[in-house]
């Protein structure tokens, strides 16, 4: 299955090309940090919406387009 914002964030976090891509954006999000266990399940689409990741729409666009462009298998 193709790596997308859809995906769940343990999925992305376990591929280190689409963790690249993430973090590339959103500096802060850390798969080592224990507090995104609780984010594990859900949709990296879902947790960038939070308003505390403070990911606008356009980032969120972005971030959406590069792991679609990256077709991360």
């Amino acid at each position: 299955m193709t790596i997308t914002v859809k995906s769940k964030v343990k999925d992305i976090f376990a591929n280190d090309e689409a963790y690249a891509i993430v973090r590339k954006h959103m500096p802060d999000m850390d798969r080592d940090d224990p507090r995104m266990k609780q984010a594990l399940g859900m949709s990296l689409q879902a947790l960038l919406a939070f308003p505390a990741t403070k990911c606008s729409k356009e980032l969120r666009a972005t971030i959406a387009e590069e792991l679609e462009d990256a077709d991360i298998d």
